[in-house]
């Protein structure tokens, strides 16, 4: 298999993570030559314009907007109607957030808000339409798109509907690669959510990223050692809540 695409998401903030996942790309899949993100660069974490930095540096080629991203940008864009944008959010998040809102620069902040809630990159060479959202289509921000539930079979109707090849996901922190068929070609299209680069949330505390092949429509789930401990010294010395850093050494 040649891996042409990585898939990195749900990174919040965590410089050292996507550091060491960019080193693993860089070690491991040197034929990858763009990458992809579904979104929340930033939330959680403690280095959030590092984050910012890398992502406008690095080989990005669609990024999309997730929730935090939002709250963040447009909150602290907005700061007389702030609540609004964090509303939805627990109060660990809630903090996280009004700590990066003050963080940030005014041109992070808009960086942020201006990604948009969904992007489609078309590879005509495979002739393959990927479609990159945080949550899902209808609502792109922020509905959780589980493997082997209804939404998920309501989206490879979606899919067929809008001939999109692969459909690339975020939000849940918990990664998948599913493949269904096209009823109406006889074409394979693929779904996956490659996990959180930042905050896994599936028992595993590596980082966790994907890597696609367009030729064979196939996609691998990685998983890559980092310092979480360096990561949570730099949580404590923010002073942000505990339970961040806790979590990360946990992957819940």
């Amino acid at each position: 298999m040649v891996y042409t695409l990585a898939v990195i998401s749900d990174i919040h903030a965590n410089i050292v993570a996507l550091d060491a996942v960019l080193k693993d790309i860089e070690n491991n899949f040197p034929e990858v030559i763009e990458y992809l993100c579904p979104g929340d660069l930033v939330g959680y974490g403690p280095n959030p314009t590092e984050v910012i930095t890398r992502i406008i540096k690095e080989k990005f080629v669609a990024v999309t907007k997730g929730n935090h991203d939002h709250a963040i940008g447009g909150g602290g864009r907005d700061i007389a109607n702030f609540d609004k944008y964090i509303s939805n959010f627990n109060r660990y998040a809630q903090q996280a957030i009004k700590w990066q809102a003050q963080k940030l620069t005014p041109e992070e902040k808009t960086f942020l808000y201006q990604l948009p809630s969904s992007r489609t990159v078309s590879h005509k060479s495979y002739e393959i339409s990927i479609s990159i959202i945080h949550g899902s289509p209808q609502y792109p921000l922020d509905e959780y798109i589980r493997p082997n539930t209804p939404q998920q079979k309501d989206l490879f109707s979606f899919m067929e509907l809008f001939e999109i090849g692969i459909l690339l996901l975020g939000h849940t922190h918990i990664p998948f690669v599913d493949k269904s068929q096209s009823s109406e070609t006889g074409q394979d299209i693929l779904m996956c959510n490659p996990g959180s680069v930042g905050q896994p949330r599936d028992r595993d505390p590596r980082a966790s990223y994907a890597v696609l092949d367009l030729e064979t429509l196939s996609a691998e789930i990685i998983r890559v050692d980092y310092d979480i401990d360096e990561v949570v010294k730099r949580i404590n010395e923010t002073g942000l809540p505990a339970f961040l850093g806790e979590r990360l050494q946990k992957g819940t």
